[in-house]
């Protein structure tokens, strides 16, 4: 009897754990600007909700866009899922703009939370070199086709208006597969304008507004979902399906940081300051290792961010401006190119990326930059005033100088005394202990001879 009933019992089990296995929900946290490190997550996290048998994929979109590229791979991998993907703009406040709208219209569901929305999808520039993109007029319409393209002179130049073609294009397929308003959605492109979750609705461009997830699951549970090739797909839900997070890894949550472009361009800063620092004064060694460390960092974020070579350069050559500034004598015009050039530099350093939370801002800029020069300049007036003072070595240097008892002294056995920054063998006519402060007054090779300041052999106690 025990054989047939662990039988009936394992294949509970393994019914159970298929019946999980298919009613699984997976949520998906989208709620950055969309660069690599954010399409590397998305795309491993729709892979592995399909890996472990999803029947629903909850991406949940809160970001302002990113790169064309990197939202081309997290469509991909959304057209591509076997489970249906729903976007869900959330929580209130947030908005599916940018690239954040073209993943959107790629979901097979989209639902908005009150107080959300989407748009705003016209790309800032197809190149690493922004494009200037002069005051757009209203573009004709026609009832049949919707917004008629505006002319290249109207979108900043034939390249530009390459890119708007192609864009426009890809979200009307879009729109027309998932039988969304394609006049809508071709004008989030070539008007960059931007919809609230009740209009949204209501120009049939997103299927619900959900107050939460709850009404996303009773919406999937009531309608079959059009899936990108037609075909119509019921899923079926309990009426409390478990909803399992997938986070980011702790290696892509380090990599995401330095892809701001803010953290990544103090890195550089500060490194360049700490070794400078180092150079300055050897033996330091805190800011050099420091310095080293910020800089290797900085270089780790170069394949994230869109590096302006010339802006890099410029900042370089502001250093380079400030350490000649001590060397040649300019009157200080050497000191204010390099504030200029950093000032530049720092401008240019990012201003390829695609929405302003991936280019540097000037209430950034300005404070680093005169924060910046302030210190490298009185470091530089240290450096100067060291070099207008006279050189004194040999025992001339050494006479007269003050310093302390490391090792005590037992004439006629030497100790140790801490002068000038180092640690030398000393005697004395009278003994000292360690801690007594002493002044050099002659030397002997290596030894030096000191005496003791305010009466500090044994001699002298009471």
């Amino acid at each position: 009897m025990r054989k047939p009933f662990f039988g009936i019992c394992l294949v509970l089990a393994v019914l159970a754990g298929a019946s999980a296995r298919g009613q699984g929900v997976f949520r998906i946290q989208m709620d950055q600007p969309i660069q690599p490190i954010v399409q590397e997550y998305v795309v491993n996290a729709i892979r592995e909700a399909n890996d472990k048998g999803a029947s629903l994929i909850l991406l949940e979109i809160d970001t302002p866009g990113g790169y064309v590229s990197s939202v081309e791979q997290i469509q991909k991998a959304i057209l591509s899922s076997r489970a249906p993907v729903v976007a869900y703009v959330a929580p209130a406040g947030a908005r599916a703009a940018s690239g954040g709208a073209y993943v959107a219209m790629a979901c097979d569901l989209i639902a908005m939370a009150p107080g959300t929305n989407i748009g705003a999808a016209h790309p800032v520039s197809g190149v690493p070199i922004p494009v200037p993109t002069p005051p757009q007029t209203p573009t004709p319409q026609s009832p049949e086709r919707g917004p008629q393209p505006a002319s290249p002179s109207q979108e900043g130049g034939v390249e530009m208006q390459k890119v708007v073609n192609d864009l426009a294009a890809r979200m009307r397929s879009l729109a027309e597969n998932r039988h969304r308003n394609v006049a809508i959605a071709e004008q989030m492109v070539r008007e960059s304008i931007s919809l609230s979750e009740q209009e949204a609705l209501k120009d049939g461009l997103i299927e619900l507004i959900a107050q939460n997830e709850g009404d996303i699951f009773a919406y999937v549970r009531e309608h079959p979902i059009r899936r990108f090739n037609g075909v119509e797909q019921k899923v079926d839900l309990p009426p409390s399906p478990v909803v399992t997070p997938i986070d980011m890894t702790a290696r892509e949550r380090f990599l995401s940081a330095l892809a701001n472009p803010s953290l990544a361009y103090l890195l550089l800063l500060l490194g360049i300051l700490g070794l400078f620092v180092e150079f300055k004064s050897p033996g330091l060694i805190f800011p050099g290792v420091m310095g080293g460390i910020f800089i290797l960092l900085y270089v780790m974020s170069i394949p994230l961010l869109p590096i302006n070579v010339v802006g890099l350069l410029l900042i370089i050559l502001g250093f380079v401006f400030f350490i000649l500034e001590i060397k040649v004598v300019s009157y200080g015009m050497l000191a204010v190119g390099g504030v200029i050039a950093l000032f530049i530099g720092s401008m240019l350093l990012y201003s390829g990326g695609p929405i302003p939370e991936l280019r540097l801002s000037w209430t950034l800029i300005v404070p680093v930059v005169l924060a910046f020069s302030a210190i490298v300049v009185f470091l530089l007036v240290l450096v100067a005033r060291a070099f207008r003072n006279p050189v004194v070595t040999g025992e001339e240097g050494l006479l007269g100088q003050e310093g302390e008892v490391r090792e005590p002294i037992h004439p006629p056995k030497p100790g140790k005394v801490f002068v000038f920054g180092e640690y030398w063998n000393a005697v004395s006519d009278r003994p000292l202990e360690a801690g007594a402060a002493v002044k050099v007054v002659g030397r002997d090779g290596m030894t030096l001879r000191v005496a003791p300041l305010s009466g500090g052999g044994k001699d002298d106690r009471a």
